[in-house]
């Protein structure tokens, strides 16, 4: 015992002449091991093990007297019954208290998730029977400079066996590991998470230092509003905004009035700011290339009678260049009105209305806002990613398309987890500062979900040469082609060998997206027919999606354990779209949120109906949002806009692969010319 214990020592850095055996007792060095945190006492044991004891000669497995086995399985079965936990690492140790385990041997789960660890128990060290533990661990990747990969194993849970076990064989049975669970209660894909548990990953460090140094210098401003509401003395809504940093809105009016509220620039955000979006050509004007339509379907959803959310149809021109606003048809419901479907009054304006005109333009200015939040933000890159996230952490382990996907995955989660609560749900600020209700809102993110699919997706063409927006998304769709194609190129063989992963992929995305949804109007107008006004590239396939009962949202992959003909190009197109979604579609609509939405008077995501009705000048406190609603805005704008952590050039973790770092930033100054800094991209949506 002294003579491994003198080993121990030399190897925390005691000199050797210092190293006698009374200088620290056994028992002494049991209460020091006893007193470390469960992971740093894996960490010695880990570490020192071939230290502490002297090497053993290589042997081979199948030479062990002892085996034990078992089968790993998700905590909840399928639809067929238990689903197997592929491909985890096993490792067998000895637990000694109050000394560093023993390592015994490790294995694999096969693809029905059983494992065979055979060792030997005189490892446990001279007169000790094993004390059997089972270790499980998930795959992690580093990526070294030249593009080589570096793994490493995460621990990811335990199952205590027998003590002093004599025998040589123990079968640990079905073991249930609550991992990367789907949310069985939830409408959409969405992972489990109990109400006192934590989600199966973590933030990077560097997250949390990022959020407070975004968040501390107007989390004092936000808590002095509200404790003035609290103390019945509300500041203005001047002074709120006065308080927080000046918005480019708020700069623009102090530098030329009128500007941030004129045509041109309405026109110029819904191109290249926040809200910028798939323009359809105006169906009313076939065959013009000139005019264009959006159009907000709120009437669908029920909404809570205080605020007010019409239907909006924008239509727009382009003249020299710039994309100017023609007509704005409202459908307003009756105040009070909160049924979807509501009996609603079209009302028509143009430029010549005059402040009418000014009080439309706002009104679409909120809409736009909510639809950006709910949709091209939350819908379209939060929950969207986050089902390929919980599909790719469930199932993509082998395969090396966990090196090429999950740098992208790693913690959309988590921040989904915290929007759950913060941004939607009974009491999420959508849920209080907009009219939809939270039923309201719950069916606009399926609709929403249901309207989303990987297969045939590239990023619409510009509409003009001032589309900086629909220019960069391009560019960055092409660059990620060369990057996807240049992986495929040096990992495509590894990919089809394991296969069966990717199959299991495709199952779970499939089996848990929502269904398929297309709107009556498009059914009528779109669906079969020629409708050449409709940008079909960043939709799904309506002919294929329009079928009754309707399919899944998300195409499958494969159905097969090896690639069919164009299933590896279809992988492609996916990993391409996840990739578009979690990076530059994200930051795009993220990052510009203090832009377009850092001034109350300017947008928010509600206005309400007042004495005078809706259609009125900015400053009427009754339909503006009141002072605790447009605080907690512009916290949130500005918390959203100015966090970011895990950039792709800065590649913080050294997970993204080095090869997409050096074509984004070859293209640095071509995204610069677009109004994006490719610095500000970040690899995976955490914020």
């Amino acid at each position: 015992m002294h003579s491994a214990l003198r080993r121990f020592l030399s190897s925390l850095g005691f000199k050797a002449r210092d190293v006698e055996p009374d200088l620290l007792a056994p028992e002494e060095l049991a209460r020091w091991y006893s007193s470390l945190p469960p992971e740093e006492r894996v960490a010695v044991s880990r570490e020192l093990a071939s230290r502490v004891r002297r090497p053993r000669a290589t042997r081979d497995p199948a030479t062990l007297p002892a085996v034990a086995t078992g089968r790993l399985l998700f905590e909840h079965d399928g639809p067929q019954g238990p689903i197997p936990l592929h491909h985890l690492k096993v490792e067998l140790w000895d637990r000694d208290p109050g000394a560093p385990d023993d390592f015994l041997g490790e294995g694999f789960t096969d693809h029905d998730g059983y494992f065979a660890i055979r060792y030997d128990p005189a490892d446990a060290g001279v007169g000790d029977l094993p004390d059997l533990e089972l270790r499980f661990f998930e795959p992690q990747h580093t990526f070294r400079k030249d593009g080589r990969v570096v793994e490493t194993w995460r621990r990811i849970g335990s199952e205590r066996g027998p003590d002093n076990h004599g025998g040589l064989q123990y079968d640990f049975g079905a073991l249930r590991l609550p991992y990367w669970e789907y949310d069985p209660t939830a409408p959409l894909a969405r992972l489990l998470v109990t109400e006192e548990g934590t989600p199966p990953t973590a933030y990077a460090p560097g997250r949390s230092l990022a959020m407070l140094k975004a968040v501390a210098p107007i989390e004092l401003i936000k808590r002095q509003h509200l404790l003035q509401i609290n103390l019945g003395h509300p500041p203005s809504l001047a002074q709120v905004q006065a308080d927080y940093p000046e918005p480019l809105t708020v700069r623009m009016e102090r530098q030329a009035p009128g500007s941030s509220r004129s045509d041109a620039f309405f026109g110029e955000r819904f191109l290249n700011g926040m809200f910028s979006t798939i323009l359809d050509r105006d169906p009313e004007v076939p065959g013009d290339p000139h005019s264009f339509r959006l159009y907000f379907p709120w009437n669908a959803y029920e909404q809570d009678g205080v605020h007010c959310l019409p239907d909006v149809d924008v239509r727009l021109r382009l003249v020299d260049g710039q994309l100017l606003p023609v007509r704005i048809i409202l459908g307003l419901r009756e105040p009070g009105a909160t049924a979807p479907g509501s009996p609603v009054t079209r009302r028509t304006f143009t430029p010549a209305d005059g402040a009418h005109w000014e009080a439309a333009k706002r009104m679409a200015r909120v809409s736009a806002t909510l639809d950006t939040e709910l949709g091209n933000h939350l819908g379209q890159c939060h929950l969207n990613v986050e089902q390929y996230a919980i599909a790719a952490h469930r199932n993509l382990r082998q395969n090396p398309l966990r090196w090429l996907l999950m740098p992208h995955l790693r913690e959309v989660v988590l921040i989904n987890h915290s929007a759950s609560g913060f941004l939607i749900g009974p009491k999420g600020y959508i849920t209080r500062a907009s009219a939809l209700t939270e039923r309201g809102i719950e069916t606009r993110l399926q609709h929403l979900l249901g309207s989303y699919d990987w297969k045939g997706f590239a990023p619409a063409a510009p509409v003009c040469e001032g589309h900086r927006y629909a220019h960069a998304a391009q560019l960055f769709w092409r660059l990620l082609g060369a990057h996807i194609d240049a992986f495929f190129a040096e990992h495509g063989s590894a990919v089809e060998a394991h296969w069966r992963e990717v199959h299991r992929f495709s199952d779970d995305l499939v089996a848990h997206s929502v269904p398929a949804f297309v709107c009556r109007y498009l059914q009528a107008r779109v669906s079969g027919k020629d409708a050449p006004w409709f940008v079909r590239s960043e939709r799904m396939d309506l002919d294929e999606k329009a079928t009754k009962p309707p399919p899944k949202a998300v195409s499958a992959i494969t159905h097969t354990d090896s690639p069919a003909p164009g299933e590896v190009d279809a992988l492609k197109q996916l990993c391409r779209y996840v990739i578009f979604f979690a990076t530059f579609r994200h930051a795009w609509a993220n990052n510009l949120q203090w832009e377009d939405a850092g001034e109350v008077l300017y947008t928010s995501l509600g206005l309400r109906w007042g004495k005078g009705g809706v259609l009125v000048a900015e400053e009427d406190p009754d339909v503006a949002p009141p002072p605790d609603e447009a605080t907690e805005m512009l916290w949130i704008s500005w918390m959203l806009s100015k966090t970011n952590y895990g950039f792709i050039l800065a590649n913080e973790e050294d997970d993204v692969h080095p090869r997409l770092v050096t074509l984004l930033r070859a293209h640095a100054a071509e995204f610069a010319a677009l109004g994006m800094d490719i610095k500000t991209v970040s690899s995976r949506i955490n914020i």
